[in-house]
């Protein structure tokens, strides 16, 4: 899958107003996901996705991180500057994980699912990747 493709998918999955919007909903998302699952797993992901978006869970302060899927949406909404993002961030990162799985494959996507904790709220975050399985 290439950039134009991941970054329209989500655009329609979540039913945002722009490309812009889509690409600053993929960024938090994926920058969030970079912090909070390790190195290594980010790298691997991100080498399976177009460069200009797998980039995202790479270039981040501190991986591993460990927060609740509440606070995963209060950071994917305070990176993103759309008011519909804002408005819903747990069904837009759901859309733009079920475009990663998608450009991944499943495999990868289980991995990260097996690093955050279910009890934390995360089932419902990554949704997508579970039934992907």
């Amino acid at each position: 899958m290439d950039h134009d493709t991941f970054i329209g998918t989500v655009q329609q999955r979540a039913d945002l107003a722009s490309r812009g919007a889509a690409d600053s909903a993929t960024r938090a998302t994926l920058t969030t996901l970079g912090e909070r699952i390790t190195e290594n797993e980010a790298e691997d992901i991100a080498a399976q996705l177009p460069m200009e978006v797998g980039r995202y869970l790479t270039d981040v302060e501190e991986h591993a991180q460990q927060f609740d899927a509440d606070e995963f949406a209060e950071r994917v909404a305070e990176q993103t500057e759309a008011d519909d993002v804002e408005d819903a961030p747990t069904a837009t990162a759901r859309s733009v994980v079920g475009v990663a799985v998608e450009a991944t494959g499943t495999g990868l996507i289980q991995d990260v699912v097996s690093q955050l904790p279910q009890d934390e709220g995360y089932g419902d975050l990554l949704a997508t990747a579970d039934q992907s399985a």
